[in-house]
C-alpha cells in the first residue's frame, strides 16, 4: 500500500482497546459506495482510495468563519491513524490533513496576527477532492496547541450513522514510536500530541447577564441521561435568542443543534458535512454519543474565530446568533449526527411576564426537544425572565404562578398547577427556578407512570425590585372603639373577640417599620375561664443553609439536584397529591385556645383559621389574655 500511515499499535498506545486481527475480505465482497447520498448527488471517496493516500493528495473544503457564508480552505494529506475511530466493518481510520485558510495557519483579521489552527466549531467541515468527491469532516485537532493539522471522519463511517455502533476513544495520543511511514517534519511536528474531539462551540439563550445562571440552572437537570450529564458539565458560553435567520443548511455551512429552543435555547454549534435532500449530517463526532436522540436544528450565524494565544483553551468559533428552530438531529453517533430538516418535535414551555398592577411586561418562550432537559426548560424561563426584566443580580420579591400538562403511555392527560411566592436579595432567579423545575422533573422522571411533559406555562407577577419579607411580631384586638395590644388584655366569656397580626417588615434584610394584617374573629365559649391564647405562625419553614451552587477548578457547575426529596410516594396519584401540597410561603395559620369549665368537667377548647400574609412571612407570635365570667 503506498501511503504514508500514522500507524497506532493498538496494545502499546490505545490503552483499553483490544488488539483486532485483521481478516482478508470476502472473494464476493460487496462494492463501495461510490455516492454518500442514495440518489448519487453527493459522490463520496470510498475507503479503499482513502487508503491509497499519499503525501500528493490535496484537498479543499468548506467551513464558516464569519456570518453565514462558507469559506474554502485547503489541505494536503499527512497520515493516517489505523483503526482510531473504530474496529467494526473493517475498521475506520482517522485521516489527518495539514490545512491552511479559514483563518487556521493564519489570523482570520487582520488586527489579530495570532493564527486559530484547527477551532472548536469547525466540528463536521466538509473535505473534498479536487473532484468534488467528499472524503468526510474536520472533526480531531491536535488542540489547543494550534497546530494546523485536522483529523477527518471518512464520509463513509459519516454514512452508517444509525446503523451501527462505533466506539472509541475520544483522545489519542500519538508517539513517535507509533509513526510509521510520515515524514521526518511530520513525525517532528505530530509526534507527542494527542488528537482530540473538537469542541462543539457550547451555547445558551440570554446574553452574557444571563450566562452564569443558565449554567447554573442547566448544572441541576438531573443526571439520568447521555445528553443531562452533558449539560450537566456546563461550559455553555453567551448568545442571544434565535432571531429570523431564515437561511437554509448548506455543507459546510453552520449548524446549531439545541436541547432546547426559542428565548430558553441551550445547545451547540458546529458545521453542517452534507445534505441528502432533507436529511442533514453534521460535526463528524458525537454531540453526546446518545444514539437516537431529539434535538433541535437550526441554522447559525458566526461573528468571528476566536484565535488562543495561550495555546492552552484552544481556540473557537464565536456564535452570533442562532435560527429558529427548521428540523430535528434524531441519531447521535460516534461518527456525527444525523437529523431530518422539517421535522419539529419538542413541547412548548411559556413565561409570561407582569408588573405589581396586572401590567404585561413581555412573553418568553421556547421549546423542550430533549425531554431529559425539561426541568431546565421549565425552570429556565421564569429564571432568566427575573434577571432580564429587573436588571440586577436577583434582588426582589416575586409571585410565580404554574402549570404543567403531561400526557401517560394510555393516552390520559392531566396537569399539575402551582404557586409561590420568593423574596430574595441576591438569588431571586435561582430560588424561583426550584420549585417548577422539581414538579417538572418529579412527573418526567418518576417510575410509578409511563408519564410526559407536553407543556408548561407560567406567570411570574414582579411585585418589587428589592427583597420585601414579614415576620409576627404582635397582634391587636378590636375594643369596639380602638385596636390595642392583645397580650395582657381581658375578654369577656361568650363574646366574640376580633384580632389581626402585627408584621415587622424587612426590606433587603433590613427592618423598616410594621404593618398589620387581616381580621380574625373567634367567639368565646360562655364556659371560658382564665388564661387564653392567640397564636400565629408561618406555615412554610424557614429555608434554612440550602446547598449552593459551586463552581470547580475544571469549570464544572455544581448544584442541588431538582426532585431530591426523600423517600417517594407509592402511587402516581399520590406523586400528585405530594407536589400539589406545596406550601405558599405567604400562608400562616392563626389558632384561638381557652379553658372551659362546666360544673364538674373542664377542658381546652381550640380554633383554626388562616392568614394571608402580604408577602414572605416567616417566625410566630403567641399572645395570652384573660377571659372573665
Amino acid at each position: 500500500m503506498n501511503r504514508s500511515s500514522l500507524r497506532l499499535l493498538a496494545g502499546a498506545v490505545l490503552a483499553g482497546v483490544a488488539a483486532t486481527t485483521l481478516v482478508a475480505p470476502a472473494a464476493h465482497a460487496a462494492p463501495e459506495d461510490a455516492a454518500f447520498c442514495s440518489d448519487g448527488t453527493q459522490p463520496m471517496v470510498p475507503k479503499a482510495e482513502t487508503e491509497a493516500f499519499d503525501d500528493s493528495t490535496v484537498v479543499r473544503g468548506l467551513t464558516v468563519v464569519k456570518g453565514t457564508t462558507p469559506v474554502e480552505f485547503t489541505g494536503t494529506f499527512v497520515g493516517a491513524v489505523d483503526n482510531a475511530l473504530g474496529a467494526a466493518d473493517g475498521g475506520t481510520d482517522m485521516l489527518l490533513f495539514s490545512l491552511k485558510g479559514a483563518g487556521i495557519d493564519r489570523a482570520s483579521t487582520p488586527a489579530d496576527a495570532t493564527p486559530a489552527g484547527i477551532w472548536a466549531g469547525m466540528s463536521g467541515s466538509p473535505v473534498y477532492l479536487p473532484d468534488g468527491r467528499l472524503i468526510g469532516a474536520v472533526a480531531y485537532g491536535l488542540t489547543p496547541d494550534n497546530i494546523a493539522i485536522a483529523g477527518i471522519t471518512p464520509a463513509y463511517a459519516m454514512k452508517r450513522l444509525g446503523t451501527d455502533r462505533l466506539k472509541a476513544p475520544a483522545s489519542l495520543k500519538i508517539k513517535r514510536t507509533a509513526l510509521r511511514g510520515a515524514s521526518a517534519r511530520t513525525s517532528s511536528s505530530v509526534a507527542g500530541h494527542s488528537a482530540r474531539q473538537l469542541k462543539a462551540v457550547r451555547v445558551v439563550a440570554g446574553g452574557n447577564a444571563a450566562n452564569a445562571l443558565a449554567n447554573r440552572t442547566l448544572a441541576r437537570v438531573p443526571a439520568d441521561s447521555a445528553s443531562a450529564r452533558s449539560v450537566r458539565a456546563g461550559g455553555f458560553g453567551a448568545v442571544a435568542a434565535p432571531s429570523g435567520l431564515d437561511l437554509p443548511l448548506v455543507p459546510g455551512g453552520n449548524i446549531a443543534v439545541g436541547y432546547t429552543t426559542g428565548d430558553l435555547f441551550a445547545g451547540a454549534v458546529g458545521t453542517v458535512t452534507a445534505i441528502c435532500g432533507s436529511t442533514v449530517w453534521a460535526f463528524g463526532h458525537p454531540m453526546d454519543f446518545a444514539g437516537p436522540t431529539s434535538l433541535s436544528m437550526h441554522n447559525a450565524s458566526a461573528a468571528l474565530v476566536a484565535p488562543d494565544a495561550t495555546g492552552v483553551y484552544g481556540s473557537y468559533k464565536q456564535v452570533g446568533k442562532v435560527g429558529r428552530q427548521i428540523g430535528t438531529i434524531t441519531t447521535d453517533g460516534f461518527s456525527g449526527v444525523k437529523g431530518q430538516v422539517g421535522l419539529i418535535r419538542g413541547f412548548p414551555v411559556v413565561t409570561h411576564v407582569r408588573n405589581a398592577a396586572g401590567t404585561t411586561l413581555g412573553s418568553y418562550r421556547g421549546s423542550v426537544v430533549d425531554p431529559a432537559v425539561a426541568p431546565f426548560g421549565a425552570a429556565y424561563g421564569p429564571a432568566y425572565a427575573v434577571q432580564d426584566v429587573l436588571d440586577n443580580l436577583g434582588i426582589g420579591t416575586a409571585k410565580l404562578s404554574w402549570r404543567i400538562g403531561y400526557r401517560l403511555a394510555n393516552g390520559r392527560t392531566g396537569s399539575l398547577s402551582n404557586s409561590q411566592v420568593y423574596a430574595n436579595s441576591g438569588e431571586l432567579a435561582d430560588e424561583i427556578s426550584t420549585d417548577i423545575g422539581n414538579d417538572v422533573a418529579a412527573i418526567a422522571s418518576t417510575d410509578l407512570a409511563d408519564a410526559s411533559i407536553t407543556s408548561v406555562s407560567s406567570t411570574l407577577t414582579l411585585l418589587s425590585d428589592a427583597a420585601i419579607t414579614y415576620r409576627f411580631s404582635g397582634a391587636q384586638r378590636w375594643t369596639g372603639k380602638k385596636w390595642v395590644k392583645l397580650r395582657g388584655s381581658s375578654v369577656k366569656a361568650g363574646r366574640t373577640v376580633k384580632v389581626r397580626p402585627v408584621y415587622r417588615q424587612y426590606v433587603n434584610g433590613r427592618p423598616r417599620g410594621t404593618s398589620t394584617g387581616p381580621v380574625k374573629s373567634f367567639k368565646i365559649g360562655r364556659n371560658a375561664v382564665g388564661r387564653a391564647q392567640i397564636a400565629f405562625a408561618a406555615r412554610a419553614s424557614e429555608d434554612g443553609d440550602e446547598d449552593e451552587c459551586i463552581k470547580l477548578d475544571d469549570g464544572e457547575v455544581v448544584c442541588p439536584d431538582f426532585g431530591t426529596e426523600g423517600t417517594g410516594p407509592g402511587t402516581f396519584a399520590s406523586l400528585l397529591e405530594r407536589l400539589d401540597a406545596l406550601v405558599r410561603v405567604d400562608r400562616a395559620d392563626v389558632s384561638a385556645q381557652w379553658k372551659w369549665k362546666l360544673r364538674k368537667s373542664k377542658g381546652v377548647s381550640q380554633r383554626r383559621a388562616g392568614v394571608v400574609a402580604p408577602g414572605k412571612i416567616s417566625g410566630s407570635y403567641a399572645a395570652t389574655f384573660r377571659v372573665r365570667r
